[in-house]
């Protein structure tokens, strides 16, 4: 079995995925919110890339949660931002959730057009989502949703960190390229403290100066959830 890295969800390409188990990561924040949105008792999660997208499903079922961001700022119009702290039990339990964001969202509907299955991860719930990955019995790739169609720190840290979780579950999973050892190595690196690979990268150091450290701080609890959210047919809901 083998694990590879995509660093952008930009690089998202169907032959990448064909027969593989794809986990799609935003560490700051949309995979983060989605974790704990579902462990909170969210009946649905439903990824849509555009603002518009969101608005016309709220036309047609006026009883959804709106969320997301962009500019990490709450939408116009929309009930709820991208800070996981604002999905609490109290506020979506049972509900469903359309979410748009300027990275994650994307990159999860890019892994979604492919053929193989497509798991949501985050430092909340590495373990589970490292052993479901593995349970599938496919190759294993990391999507990193990455920032503005650039490297992130973050979520390449947070990929190398699940695959320090792949290898403490089997010794039979092999890298297949560069990117996925560079990965594992940064991974031994922040394992034992997530939160500097968040302080230290650009995208988190902006949410720092914007009063949002409260954020990063839920973000970077590793393993706090033992759930799997897995997205079929447009919507993400807990394995």
């Amino acid at each position: 079995m083998k694990f590879d890295v995509i660093s952008t969800a930009g690089e998202i390409k169907e032959e990448r995925l064909a027969g593989r188990t794809s986990i799609v990561l935003d560490i700051l924040r949309a995979t983060s919110t989605i974790v704990t949105a579902l462990a909170c008792g969210c009946r649905e999660v439903a990824p849509v890339e555009t603002v518009a997208e969101a608005l016309a499903i709220l036309e047609q079922r006026p009883d959804v949660i709106l969320g997301g961001e962009r500019e990490r700022l709450l939408i116009p119009g929309f009930h709820l931002g991208n800070s996981p702290l604002e999905y609490m039990q109290e506020k979506v339990e049972g509900k469903i959730v359309v979410l748009t964001t300027t990275n994650g969202t994307r990159a999860i509907s890019r892994a979604a057009a492919g053929s193989g299955p497509v798991l949501i991860g985050s430092l909340l719930n590495a373990k589970a989502v490292a052993r479901e990955a593995l349970n599938t019995g496919l190759d294993i790739v990391l999507i990193c949703a990455g920032t503005r169609g650039e490297f992130s720190l973050e979520d390449t840290a947070a990929a190398g960190i699940i695959i320090k979780e792949l290898h403490n579950l089997t010794k039979s999973i092999l890298p297949g390229s560069d990117l996925a050892v560079a990965a594992r190595r940064l991974g031994e690196v922040y394992a034992h403290n997530p939160m500097q690979a968040l302080y230290d990268s650009l995208h988190g150091q902006k949410l720092a100066r914007m009063g949002l450290a409260a954020d990063m701080e839920w973000c970077a609890r590793l393993n706090y959830y033992d759930l799997v959210p897995v997205c079929r047919g447009g919507a993400i809901t807990v394995k």
